[in-house]
């Protein structure tokens, strides 16, 4: 168990080095510090003003409270994102209220509200939001766009599109691409 003085030298070396453009090509390491400790760099608060500017640094695990004032990045979130653009580079879980966008490259469990809500992976839970999109989705999605290439619930907006579907879609345009009938208006879904 590394002591209180080592952690806190390691994470104001991580922040120079992740603030310092010159130190991307040659990171430092505090000499205690190992690549399995750098895996493992967790934080219950994260503070983002624009990354990366922003304490701790992006390649943190935030479990508990993470707001971002213009853009804020995080390895994986679990608990309550807050700000204006909210980025995850792995996973997500929890409450994601995004005045602009919530972004997930990996997979997302819990609510996101939103302008526009976006999960590369799977998702699960609700999406709020102008445009909503999760490649593959145990969801409910509601906005003026919904998309994704697998959902298994139902979107209700303008247009609905996917590709598979288990569920319902209510909207003016609604398609479902590997349907008999891909495209039906106001109520479309296939079980």
């Amino acid at each position: 168990m590394k002591s209180t003085v080592t952690v806190l030298v390691s994470l104001l070396l991580t922040g120079v080095v992740a603030a310092s453009p010159a130190a991307a090509q040659t990171r430092l390491v505090a000499p205690a510090t190992t690549a399995a400790a750098e895996s493992e760099a967790y934080t219950p608060f994260m503070l983002s003003f624009v990354t990366p500017l922003q304490v701790p640094p992006r390649d943190f695990d935030v479990g508990g409270l993470r707001i971002s004032l213009i853009f804020g990045e995080c390895r994986n979130f679990d608990g309550l994102d807050i700000g204006v653009v909210g980025r995850a580079t792995g996973a997500a879980n929890g409450l994601q209220l995004g005045v602009i966008a919530n972004i997930v490259q990996g997979d997302g469990l819990g609510f996101q509200a939103g302008t526009v809500n976006a999960v590369k992976g799977e998702y699960t839970g609700l999406q709020i939001g102008v445009a909503n999109y999760a490649e593959k989705a145990t969801a409910f999605q509601i906005g003026v766009y919904n998309g994704a290439k697998h959902i298994e619930g139902c979107q209700i907006g303008l247009i609905n599109t996917t590709r598979t579907m288990a569920g319902i879609q209510i909207g003016l345009v609604n398609v479902i691409q590997d349907n008999d009938a891909p495209f039906i208006p106001v109520i479309n879904g296939y079980f």
